[in-house]
Parts: C-alpha cells; structure tokens; sequence
C-alpha cells in the first residue's frame, strides 16, 4: 500500500498501466495522452474503461472534479466501448466526501448504462495478486530474501551512499530512543520488516568494522538527507520508509526491480543480479540507520523540544 502513495501523477497510471499489461498480456490497451490527450481513457480492456489519479495530498474539491470531468468524457469519446468504469486512485485510506459524493451521483445518473467503481490500492492489488512472484517483481520490485543478503550486496548499498557528498553544516547524530517505532505510527507491514531486519543488523555493523574512517558518518548524514526530502513530500511513515530502501537499490544496483530498463551489463548492478537479495540488503542498511540515527523522529526529540 505504501507503494501506491509514493506514485503520483502520471507516474501512478504508468504503474496502473504496467499491472494491468501483466494482467492482460496482449488485450489491454493504454492511451497515449501526448498529442490529441487520451479523451478520459486511461486505459481498456474488455469494456472496462480506467481513469486513473494519483496525488500525494488529495484535494477534495480537485478530486470531486476529476471523477465527474474523467467519466464525462469518457462517456462522450467512448461510451459505445465502455460498460465499466473505474476510478483507480491511490488513497488507501478512501475517497475525500465531496469525491465519493460525485460517484454516488453518478452511479445514480447513468447506473443502468455503465457499471461505476472505485479502485482503491486494495482492490488493484486483488486484481493482480494471483500473478506469478517474477511476473509481480517486474512490476512492483521484488520481496527481500529469507536470509540475509550477502555481505557484497551490503557493501554496495553502503558504498553507493558513502560516494555522496556531505550536504554542509550538519549536526550530530542522535542514539535511537526506545519505543521509535510505535512513536512513528508504522504499519504492520513495516514494522514486521523493522523487527525481522534488527536481527541482521550485525552484518551492516560487521561491515563497518572494515570500513575506510569517516565513511560511516559520510553514510549517517546522506541518508538523513534523504530522510528528509520524503519526510517533506510523503505523509505515511510507511511510505518513507520504503521510498528510502527504494532509493538505496536504485543507486546501488541500477534498478529498484520496477518496470523501467535493467540488465544493462554495465548498470552498477550488473554483477549481483539477485534482486531479492538487492533489496535485503537496502533493508539490512537502513534498519541499521533506522536503530543507530535519527531517521525517523524519536520520543526523546519530542521530550527536548518541549523543554525549550
């Protein structure tokens, strides 16, 4: 789900487009919007017709007119095609009143001609979730290994970060407090993650052992900086969290197992192709960030700044 707040604009309906295609290989068909637009179509196939939004922060107003403006010319530009019609959107949480207000209206003007639905990131996902797990990886990345990644994977998401420049004028570091992760409000999903990577946190901090002096640090001050520009665009601490594991396996090894081009023999991770193993290893890096700095807020900030 945290995937799907992290894609926006026409990032989200490329990845709607890219599950779909998986889906229905060779039937479903996506509009081109350059030139003439697409005329309200998103995509089709098999009389379904999809209108697809994607905002970080939902205005509900905005919304409300997107669901009546999309469905209107849809209907005028392909009403003889369309049978169904879904407004995939990618708030886990819901629809805004006045957007839900605008479906049901619609449901209630033109419910005996076309089938009106809502697509949620559940729903979407339900669509596409009995594909095979490599089929799926193309798509969405793929799942951390069962074991820990190699300690060559590890090392090259460690690396990746240390050739970074320092951003200037810096401060410390704080230890992580107790409780940081209730404190941060994460989901089941992440929070699973958090506790199953702690364990092989070891291996990060074995690495370390090995390490060039000041690369550590190098590494502490570059995540926060990543930490950061999410915190500042993304309102789930889930989707934080894993912008900042998909950030770390796209440089690292050239590609976050999405859809976009990979296996190029000389994209940086060419030779660990592993991609179940990319991802581990980014988990196993920034749980380790996520327990040694502060990345991600902590209780005992709280407790300094109220004492000011």
């Amino acid at each position: 789900m945290s995937l799907s707040v992290r894609k926006t604009g026409f990032e989200w309906q490329d990845f709607v487009n890219d599950l779909m295609h998986a889906v229905h290989p060779g039937e479903f068909i996506a509009v081109d919007p350059s030139g003439r637009g697409d005329k309200g179509c998103d995509g089709w196939v098999g009389g379904l017709m999809l209108a697809c939004y994607g905002a970080t922060t939902p205005n509900q107003r905005r919304v409300a007119q997107k669901v009546q403006s999309d469905f209107a010319t849809a209907l005028r530009y392909w009403g003889e095609h369309m049978e169904r019609w879904a407004f995939v959107h990618n708030n886990a949480n819901g629809l805004p009143e006045m957007a839900a207000r605008a479906v049901m209206d619609l449901r209630r003007r033109h419910g005996d001609s076309v089938k009106i639905e809502v697509w949620p990131p559940q729903v979407l996902w339900n669509h596409c979730a009995f594909l095979p797990r490599e089929s799926l990886a193309t798509v969405i990345g793929s799942p951390p290994s069962d074991h820990p990644a190699g300690m060559t994977y590890v090392a090259r998401c460690v690396e990746s970060l240390a050739r970074t420049r320092l951003p200037p004028d810096t401060g410390p570091v704080w230890e992580v407090a107790f409780g940081k992760i209730e404190h941060n409000g994460f989901g089941t999903e992440v929070t699973d993650l958090i506790k199953r990577f702690q364990a092989h946190t070891g291996h990060v901090r074995y690495y370390f052992t090995f390490a060039s002096p000041g690369e550590q640090a190098q590494v502490k001050e570059n995540l926060l900086g990543r930490f950061a520009g999410h915190r500042a665009a993304l309102e789930s601490s889930d989707a934080v969290f894993h912008a900042l594991c998909d950030d770390l396996v796209d440089e690292a090894f050239g590609t976050t197992g999405g859809s976009s081009t990979t296996g190029c023999s000389n994209s940086p991770g060419a030779h660990l192709p592993d991609k179940a193993q990319q991802r581990s290893a980014a988990l196993m890096v920034v749980t380790h960030f996520f327990e040694s700095c502060e990345i991600f807020e902590s209780p005992q900030e709280e407790r300094r700044a109220a004492s000011f």
